[in-house]
């Protein structure tokens, strides 16, 4: 017998759950069907539905920013050897104050031991089973621990972490029942929470494949929690790519398999989760209120309601019938939109180097919190496939069909006031790869204060209701549709105005982007915007001026050898205080190709200190346009100008 070090007991807080429904859902305020109704003209839903079930291993799992090793620290392939051959003791031989190995296996019967003050039971190769043991100080090996085994009283750990076991958690691997799939479910959140009560906040998966019962009939983020894998209050989670956590497939409409509620300091690391999306069933169901509830979108495969200080890294989560991955408040915020702690909203959350995939829905959706970091993922293949003729949900994708949508649940009064249940703000989505996602890659709506920076896209990015937006240093390379012609849009920026605050889509910062091989590069509306600096190669048609209220335009560089492409150009527009300078256009048709603009004269439309080439010898064209002038420019050819009137053309040169 040997005497362990005495470790210091870590306490834990614990919150009292509310029971508030909380609504997350569209907007009502700025109607969402807006939003999914941006259907792009040339683009097709290019994939098939595969009616299989995803196996991809792994996702290469890159090391954390600080560069500590936060792959699991065993290799549980093998399983835990254990000596089962019976005692010739009991634990009647424990003296207070001492350790005993055990090597053998010691049988409870169902019976409750009270153990001596302060023994240490440490594990050689043996255990102890099918019964309880009510300790008084000491400490316990994790390897001891099982689903037949409680532990009462005041004990620790000897480990800092935690390996877990399947087979001595009585987790049964591949497909199963529902019942046993539950099993499956309480015994792995029996033995987090009782390894958190243990003193020890660091639990390590490694090879595991099984299937978790998780589903239930509401979309409410508490009651969602409570059926899922709910991980604890500081605590770290280790997985790696050997560890798959799958949903039981069900005909349920919602279901969360992973989430972090009301809690805070939580960092998860590795794995690989999946939806039921393939296997789900899809028939016609109501919720538990009885409310119809057929669309099934509301699966997720992880959530984060309420959370503050969350990590999440090296992980793969795919195949959702809803939205792979999801930060939302615990409940509804004040109308006034303010949280507090009654609220619970999401602060600090960071998902770095995770792999989303074949979302049915979203990859993921962005509802309600602040400062949040999206970093270095691969966002793919979200909302693909089509329903079959005559069917309105399958595992086809369901709008809004984002690789990463905002929208923060908000409603107006008849009277104008606006009621902010949600909101979103301070969110960075950097180094991101987006790649096959059928609506677009991102949807700005009803945010404020994000930045997109150093992304890389194939489709577009769209808003609708959100201010103080930044889209900076990002790569859009337009993927081809199943006809071979190219994406339409790389960034999509509409108008939206009300009668009470006017224009809702305000403060953009566009700069320093390369957009290549689009339909139409930009087109662009709302107010206050800054557009600098970006690189448009071999887009058919490259900005689009819309309804622009303050919009300065300078040192862009636009190239394009596409047929009939065109540069500056407008298709009914009433633009307000906008210049384009100091650019440099270079193009196949028309640099400038203006139809239906509704300038005022005390407020033209201006280009000044342009160069304009068009290389086909092509004249630059202006057609029931008001108020234009376009001024010591460098411009190869003439205009062609029809029905317009204060169009005025000075100290231009051709070289």
């Amino acid at each position: 017998m040997q005497t362990n070090t005495p470790k210091l007991l870590l306490f834990t807080t614990l919150f009292l759950l509310f029971t508030q429904t909380a609504l997350i859902s569209c907007s009502k305020d700025e109607a969402f069907i807006d939003l999914v109704g941006l259907e792009d003209p040339n683009a097709t839903d290019s994939e098939n539905i595969d009616n299989q079930d995803s196996n991809d291993e792994g996702n290469g799992n890159p090391v954390s920013e600080d560069a500590q090793d936060d792959t699991p620290s065993f290799d549980s392939s093998e399983g835990l050897k254990i000596n089962s051959t019976p005692c010739g003791h009991g634990l009647e031989v424990l003296v207070a104050n001492e350790s005993f190995n055990i090597s053998c296996q010691i049988d409870l019967n169902g019976g409750v031991v009270d153990l001596p003050n302060n023994v240490t039971l440490d594990f050689d190769g043996g255990e102890i089973i099918n019964g309880t043991l009510n300790f008084h100080g000491g400490y316990i090996s994790g390897n001891l621990l099982n689903h037949t085994l409680s532990i009462e009283g005041d004990t620790e750990l000897i480990e800092d972490s935690f390996l877990f076991y399947p087979q001595r958690w009585d987790i049964t691997q591949g497909e199963t029942t529902d019942e046993k799939a539950r099993i499956n479910r309480d015994n792995l959140r029996r033995a987090m929470t009782l390894v958190k009560s243990l003193g020890v906040n660091s639990f390590e998966i490694d090879e595991m494949d099984a299937y978790f019962n998780v589903h239930i009939a509401i979309s409410n983020p508490k009651m969602l929690a409570e059926e899922s894998i709910l991980i604890p209050e500081n605590f770290t989670l280790k997985m790696s790519d050997k560890t798959h956590l799958r949903v039981q497939p069900n005909g349920s409409p919602g279901y969360t398999l992973m989430a972090i509620y009301k809690s805070s300091n939580i960092h998860i690391i590795g794995g690989n989760l999946y939806g039921d999306r393939w296997k789900h069933d899809y028939s016609p169901v109501n919720d538990i209120k009885g409310r119809p509830a057929d669309s099934h979108d509301w699966g997720h495969v992880m959530s984060v309601s309420g959370g503050k200080n969350i990590l999440i890294e090296n992980i793969t989560l795919s195949n959702s019938t809803g939205d792979c991955f999801g930060v939302h408040g615990a409940n509804i915020r004040s109308a006034d939109g303010v949280h507090g702690d009654i609220n619970n909203m999401s602060e600090n959350v960071t998902l770095r180097n995770a792999t989303i995939k074949e979302a049915r829905r979203n990859g993921m959706s962005l509802l309600d919190g602040e400062d949040i970091l999206i970093e270095n993922c691969n966002i793919m293949d979200t909302g693909q496939g089509d329903n079959p003729p005559g069917v309105e949900y399958s595992s086809a994708g369901t709008l809004p069909k984002y690789g990463v949508s905002f929208e923060a649940y908000r409603e107006r009064t008849s009277t104008g006031e606006l009621l902010e249940y949600n909101r979103i703000e301070h969110v960075v989505l950097r180094g991101n790869t987006f790649h096959g996602n059928a609506q677009g890659d991102v949807v700005l709506f009803t945010c404020s204060n994000v930045t997109l920076e150093g992304n890389h896209f194939d489709s577009r990015v769209a808003n609708i209701a959100s201010n103080t937006i930044t889209i900076v240093d990002n790569t859009f390379q337009a993927r081809k549709n199943e006809d071979n012609t190219p994406y339409n849009y790389a960034i999509l920026l509409q108008s939206k105005t009300n009668e009470w605050d006017g224009e809702l889509n305000y403060n953009y910062n566009i700069f320093n982007n390369t957009i290549k091989g689009y339909g139409n590069a930009m087109i662009l509306a709302g107010k206050d915007y800054t557009i600098s600096g970006n690189t448009l190669i071999d887009n058919k048609n490259n900005i689009g001026i819309g309804d622009l209220d303050g919009a300065e335009f300078s040192g862009n560089k636009i190239s394009s050898n596409i047929e009939y492409a065109t540069g500056y150009f407008t298709r009914g527009s009433i633009p307000k205080n906008v210049s384009i300078q100091n650019e440099e256009i270079n193009i196949s048709y028309r640099a400038i190709n203006l139809r239906q603009v509704e300038a005022t004269s005390s407020d033209p439309l201006i280009f000044k200190n342009c160069k304009f080439i068009n290389n086909g010898g092509k004249n630059n064209f202006i057609e029931n346009c008001n108020n234009i002038t376009i001024t010591n420019n460098i411009i190869n050819t003439d205009f062609d100008i029809y029905s317009s009137n204060n169009i005025i053309i000075t100290n231009n040169s051709s070289n």
